[in-house]
């Protein structure tokens, strides 16, 4: 045997046994999430909450740095170690032969669409593969034909992601952009009452996030989506913050479309998404891209070029590790660990706490405030003097901090965060 074929021979060994070894990596990490769900059986998802010795070994499954204690899940999630391990497992298998790996690889983005779709509770059919919300709501606003003087509303809590496409169809189409001022800590009757008074006639499209971002207010969607069908319109949710949060069931909420980000709740690869377009809608809605799809195929919405398979791929091991916690299980205990610092911070002089105020609509995400601190100063603080990474830019009467807590934190990290708001407000006094 040549050199040469001697040398492929290996390197095809070590890329196989490197392989098999992420493989188990990706076992282990999985079977570790997984012991803590041996014991669960007559156990409410509200009672494992708060059980700190169950969740351990679900931390443990993640591979963090352990330079911070990390709060910032709303935006940016650490990644579980069996998602990272399947990510360099075909990451190899692509660099080796890019052709057939990365196509095979991307041929799973089938199986992904009928296991999201159980948990969206949609047909497959009507699920798109996407990179992030924003691309979803992109898709079906620029999708939409809008013409001169068709109204978009939406409220002053989604301008930050959806308003600038909603500008661009403003200066292309004359179409006509309605912005509901909703409130702090809004109820959901006021939500409804304050979108009623803004529709008109001419109302073809309505915006709503499910989960404000940087407050945690969850709006009543599903209401907003009945009011937005009785006036001849069309409902798009902005499921940025919810879906890998809360159980998400887009037949309940009843919207036409619902955008979505994988790489942020569900701990998939960053880059990944999904787009709910009803079976209804799928033909009128033009994708971003020309393509040879039928014009009722929901995968005309994926085609924008070259993907990448393997981030495609290990969408499957976040799925995987999202079921074996549980959506309800997840749910109750980010909200969990949010009402620690919730409760813990109430009264304290200076320090102001935003959340959802309904105990039984409410997410894990909140506002904190410190008195003569902006969000940047107070989010450099917490980082630089106490080792917690959190989000703060948010200009304005309550510009503060946004904490958002994952299964991979504990009560003990959120004892941490509450005596460092102590701490800082006492000095800012």
């Amino acid at each position: 045997m040549s050199d040469v074929r001697s040398q492929e021979l290996s390197r095809r060994d070590l890329l196989l046994t490197t392989a098999a070894a992420a493989v188990c990596l990706s076992a282990n990490a999985e079977k570790i999430a997984a012991a803590s769900l041996g014991n669960v059986r007559g156990r409410s998802a509200q009672e494992l909450a708060r059980d700190e010795d169950f969740w351990i070994p679900i931390a443990r499954a993640y591979n963090l740095d352990g330079q911070y204690t990390i709060l910032n899940g709303g935006g940016n999630n650490p990644i579980p170690a069996s998602v990272v391990d399947a990510m360099h497992r075909f990451d190899e298998l692509t660099a080796s032969q890019p052709r057939p790996h990365n196509y095979v690889l991307l041929n799973r983005i089938d199986q992904h669409r009928e296991r999201l779709a159980r948990l969206f509770n949609c047909d497959a059919d009507e699920l798109a593969i996407t990179r992030n919300t924003t691309e979803g709501l992109n898709t079906v606003c620029a999708g939409l034909d809008l013409r001169e003087g068709d109204e978009v509303v939406l409220s002053n809590f989604d301008q930050r992601y959806v308003q600038p496409i909603v500008d661009q169809l403003v200066a292309r189409h004359g179409v006509v952009s309605r912005t509901v001022e909703l409130p702090m800590s809004p109820t959901a009757s006021d939500v409804v009452a304050r979108y009623q008074e803004s529709f008109t006639s001419k109302t073809r499209l309505v915006v709503a996030s499910h989960i404000v971002d940087g407050f945690g207010f969850v709006l009543p969607v599903q209401d907003l989506t009945a009011l937005a069908h009785g006036h001849g319109a069309q409902m798009l949710v902005d499921g940025a913050l919810a879906f890998g949060q809360i159980p998400v069931d887009v037949r309940q909420i009843g919207c036409d479309y619902y955008a979505t980000s994988l790489h942020k709740w569900l701990n998939a690869p960053l880059g990944t998404g999904a787009l709910f377009v009803k079976r209804e809608r799928l033909t009128s809605l033009w994708p971003l891209y020309g393509n040879f799809r039928a014009s009722d195929d929901i995968r005309k919405f994926e085609q924008i070029g070259t993907r990448c398979g393997p981030t495609i791929a290990a969408i499957g091991q976040a799925i995987s590790f999202y079921e074996q916690i549980g959506p309800e299980r997840k749910a109750e205990r980010v909200k969990y660990l949010s009402s620690l610092v919730r409760d813990a911070l109430q009264g304290v002089a200076g320090v102001t706490v935003l959340t959802e105020v309904d105990e039984s609509r409410r997410s894990g995400l909140a506002r904190i405030v410190v008195a003569g601190l902006s969000g940047r100063e107070l989010t450099t603080i917490l980082r630089e003097e106490h080792r917690i990474y959190t989000y703060g830019n948010f200009p304005g009467p309550y510009d503060g901090v946004y904490i958002s807590p994952n299964v991979f934190n504990s009560g003990e990290d959120m004892g941490h965060l509450v005596d460092s708001i102590k701490q800082i407000a006492a000095r800012m006094a």
